[in-house]
């Protein structure tokens, strides 16, 4: 286990915290910082042509690996980037990390120190108003398989039970740590687990579901004080998790500390060979779900952890010269900010009582800032001054100031 002995503990000590844990959440992640992605941030990979965490470091050699990574973890996120978060009207950020920041064992290539700057990061947040959801965005053995893992490859998470153990240890570690009284109510939650990839063979929803009992109860013994525990709907979709109580699995109301985390991606197949206008069907189709009554419906209280407004084509597929003057183009201008409305509004709770909470946006920016992922660069461009407000709204406003004849208001509430 790491050292967490941090400056930021003193600090956080004299800080009076705002309780935005009630809030409406509309967020961003901090994607590509203390779990590293190629697409975010390619020029901590050039040297060495890999594509994940593990493999840069097991060809850097830890020394190198923990220097390089060292200098990203000091310069990409900065208190400015947290100010100006806040300064968008934003109230939460989400905060992937690896198991490998709390536990590296001897054979792995991975190097951990990140944890002091999640921490820093808490204490940033708590300093100007956000709220922090920690993400446990990478288990060994991969979860999913994915970059956004740590490795790219087989899903072997579920193959070995140590793999469990391993990541309820660093669960227990970092419940232990964000609900001590230092850092007030500003870590509003712990994620289980990102994007598990489920296979009938390999990695079974029983399997799933025993973790997350297993993760829930841990959470729930290892809290200082009250925290959310979120769990990711592993692509079964809100409905499939009706009345879910991971630690009484007889219950027939969805517990009432738990967060559904549900990801709508349109960049991905085979939603990324969608149309515009089945798009936004398909956002009509979860805000309707989504504002449905708790007590009706029984879908625990959940969140958009992720979305974006890219569609087409994955993040990974994309070059710099792809975004040449595309911000430029009215139409397409105009189809973003129909989209990114119809969202906002879709995963916005209209009324008490529904499933839907709130969202994050990912990412807040990218090594690019690549326009449809990077929100940051949204809220830059004056082109797209509309992605400052963060409240529904029901027209769409083209380069001229005039709202066109089509609204959401039909589509959305």
């Amino acid at each position: 286990m790491v050292d967490i002995t941090s400056p930021w503990q003193i600090v956080l000590l004299a800080l009076i915290t705002t309780d935005v844990a009630s809030e409406i959440i509309r967020g961003v992640n901090i994607g590509g910082w203390l779990v590293t992605e190629e697409w975010i941030t390619p020029s901590v990979f050039s040297s060495t042509r890999t594509n994940d965490e593990w493999n840069l470091c097991n060809a850097l050699g830890k020394d190198k690996c923990r220097s390089q990574l060292e200098n990203h973890w000091k310069t990409f996120f900065t208190r400015d980037d947290f100010v100006d978060i806040k300064g968008t009207g934003l109230n939460a950020i989400r905060i992937p990390v690896g198991y490998w920041a709390v536990d590296v064992q001897g054979d792995e290539p991975y190097v951990d120190g990140q944890y002091p700057y999640l921490i820093q990061a808490v204490g940033w947040a708590a300093e100007v108003g956000l709220q922090v959801l920690i993400d446990l965005h990478g288990a060994p053995g991969s979860q999913n398989g994915q970059d956004n893992s740590g490795l790219i490859g087989p899903v072997l998470f579920p193959s070995n039970s140590s793999n469990s153990d391993r990541s309820l240890a660093v669960l227990r570690n970092l419940t232990e740590e964000f609900t001590k009284d230092i850092y007030g109510s500003t870590v509003t939650g712990i994620e289980l687990l990102n994007e598990p990839r489920l296979s009938d063979a390999n990695f079974p929803m029983t399997q799933l579901r025993t973790f997350y009992a297993d993760a829930a109860e841990i959470v729930r013994i290892a809290s200082a004080r009250p925290i959310n525990t979120t769990f990711h709907d592993a692509f079964w979709g809100p409905s499939y998790w009706s009345n879910y109580d991971p630690i009484n699995p007889s219950s027939t109301l969805p517990a009432t500390d738990l967060t559904l985390d549900t990801h709508q991606y349109y960049a991905f197949p085979p939603q990324n060979n969608l149309s515009h206008s089945e798009i936004i069907d398909s956002v009509c189709g979860i805000s309707q779900l989504l504002k449905r009554p708790v007590s009706t419906s029984g879908i625990p209280p959940t969140i958009v952890g992720e979305f974006s407004l890219e569609v087409g084509k994955p993040p990974t597929d994309f070059q710099p010269q792809d975004d040449d003057n595309l911000s430029q183009d009215q139409a397409q201008r105009t189809w973003y900010r129909l989209l990114f409305e119809a969202q906002n509004a879709a995963y916005t709770p209209n009324g008490p009582g529904q499933s839907s909470i709130g969202w994050y946006y990912w990412t807040w920016k990218t090594e690019w800032d690549i326009d449809t992922w990077s929100y940051r660069r949204g809220v830059a461009d004056g082109a797209w001054e509309w992605k400052k407000r963060t409240t529904p709204e029901i027209g769409v406003v083209d380069n001229a100031g005039e709202t066109s004849g089509k609204t959401l208001l039909s589509l959305i509430v």
